[in-house]
């Protein structure tokens, strides 16, 4: 028989109990990921500026990273698919228009000689959203633990990057991750922007047979 004094407090027993059930939570969801290739291992680490993704940021936490500045491309973060040998992993980008008057042109690149894209460019009307997949497939000969890895590149109002890796593994299905990408001229100055970056688009293809100043 235990003797009350010895017995442990209420609160740790809760306490060990909970810590037992995130880790096992944890453990559930790691073993899903990897046998699935859930769209929970998109890790974005820096938010697009002026994007739903950023005002939740901004909303949560205060948004005290700075942003990358206007000369270099934006950081749409990074993502990783685990497929098998001669399974495919797709990044499906999903790209809106933010301009309510202009049209534009939307250019995807991908490196890596796996890697594919279709269609490689998007003509998209003011407001519109157009998809764009980044596909993968591994070849057969892949050893388990190798990474097959790419730098998408997106091409509108203005230039975005997301690092992708594929991870190869002894199971795993297909998979399909999405990505929003919404390309908006940056209309609004903020304290840490730089002088001499322009607010609009820094550089506009637009569609063949429209006027160059739209």
């Amino acid at each position: 028989m235990i003797h009350p004094a010895a017995a442990p407090p209420l609160g740790e027993a809760h306490k060990a109990l909970c810590n037992l059930f995130s880790a096992q939570m944890k453990l559930g969801l790691d073993l899903l990921t990897t046998i699935a290739g859930l769209p929970g291992c998109c890790l974005p680490k820096l938010p697009v500026p002026m994007s739903r993704h950023a005002r939740a940021c901004c909303s949560r936490a205060g948004c005290c990273e700075i942003p990358a500045p206007c000369w270099v491309p934006q950081p749409l973060g990074e993502c990783v698919s685990h497929v098998c040998p001669c399974r495919t992993a797709c990044i499906r980008l999903v790209v809106t228009n933010c301009d309510a008057t202009s049209s534009r042109v939307i250019n995807v690149e991908a490196t890596g000689k796996h890697a594919k894209v279709s269609p490689a460019q998007l003509v998209l009307e003011p407001l519109e959203r157009g998809t764009v997949e980044v596909c993968t497939t591994v070849p057969g000969e892949a050893e388990p633990g190798s990474k097959l890895e790419s730098v998408v590149r997106i091409h509108g109002c203005r230039d975005y990057y997301l690092r992708w890796t594929v991870s190869v593994g002894t199971i795993g299905f297909d998979s399909r991750h999405e990505i929003e990408v919404e390309d908006c001229p940056d209309l609004v100055h903020h304290w840490y922007d730089h002088f001499y970056c322009r607010r609009s688009c820094r550089h506009v293809q637009t569609p063949a047979g429209t006027p160059s100043h739209a």
